[in-house]
């Protein structure tokens, strides 16, 4: 039996099966260089930014696992989308300009809810502004009601963009599909290879968002399969490949019956 990997996130299941097992090294120990300091204003090197590009797959990839472990048919977020008005570049002014509107958010809609959550991305528009897009839980519905304006802007919340109070806010309510991971992870995966993101996160989050659950090497995969899936279950993708490392391998993806 070689190396496995079992991944749920939301109603997904996904497993992976590989021919090998995985090798284990342990190195020696290496006296402790200081590191060079790293210029935060320097320009991505064409090293750099190839290596962010690889990494952009399954940086997007995890992504998504953690916003659809986030989605369920008994609570239904928000998508927000954060514009600025004035032509913000700053990308850190940006990201703390957006974490005083989640506080009030919470302090104002979510005292005592300790539900309230929220995965956010960055986007640069054309002109360079950065604006926002992101899920939020638990934010009263109401909101949704009275505020419906026409044309550009038919789902600008004047109430939210009040609060804001840097530009608009348009808000949309979802059905909680999981096509809202793709939404976001879309947005993630250009602002990963963005070099205005260097040495920015490519997302932000609540502390209290779900994770996916991960369990590494299992003896009895088919176990937990039937658990969750059933034994007899179809997977709705289905992939094999080679690896260099642990030779071939299979990967399969499910979906939980409601």
């Amino acid at each position: 039996m070689g190396y496995n990997k079992f991944i749920r996130s939301g109603n997904n299941i996904e497993v992976y099966e590989y021919e090998k097992d995985m090798i284990v090294f342990h190195g020696t120990r290496h006296k402790v260089v200081d590191k060079p300091k790293v210029d935060k204003d320097a320009e991505l090197t064409e090293m750099e930014l190839g290596k962010r590009i690889d990494n952009t797959r399954k940086a997007s990839l995890e992504f998504r696992r953690l916003v659809s472990s986030n989605l369920d048919d008994k609570t239904l977020p928000l998508l927000l989308t954060v514009t600025y008005k004035e032509n913000c570049t700053d990308l850190k002014q940006a990201y703390y300009d957006h974490k005083l509107f989640v506080q009030t958010l919470k302090y104002k809609y979510a005292k005592d809810n300790k539900n309230f959550k929220y995965i956010c991305v960055p986007e640069f528009q054309l002109r360079g502004a950065v604006h926002f897009h992101g899920l939020f839980w638990e934010l009263p519905a109401e909101i949704l009601l009275p505020e419906r304006l026409k044309g550009y802007y038919e789902n600008v919340s004047p109430t939210l963009s009040k609060i804001w109070g840097n530009g608009f806010v348009f808000l949309k309510p979802t059905d909680g599909d999981d096509k809202l991971s793709s939404y976001l992870a879309k947005y993630m995966a250009k602002a990963f290879v963005d070099p205005r993101l260097k040495h920015q996160k490519a997302y932000a989050s609540s502390r209290n968002v779900k994770r996916p659950y991960v369990v590494s090497n299992i003896s009895s995969l088919w176990v937990l399969l039937d658990d969750y899936v059933g034994t007899d279950a179809v997977p709705v993708k289905e992939n094999k490949y080679h690896t260099t490392y642990l030779g071939d391998a299979r990967y399969r993806l499910f979906k939980i019956k409601e």
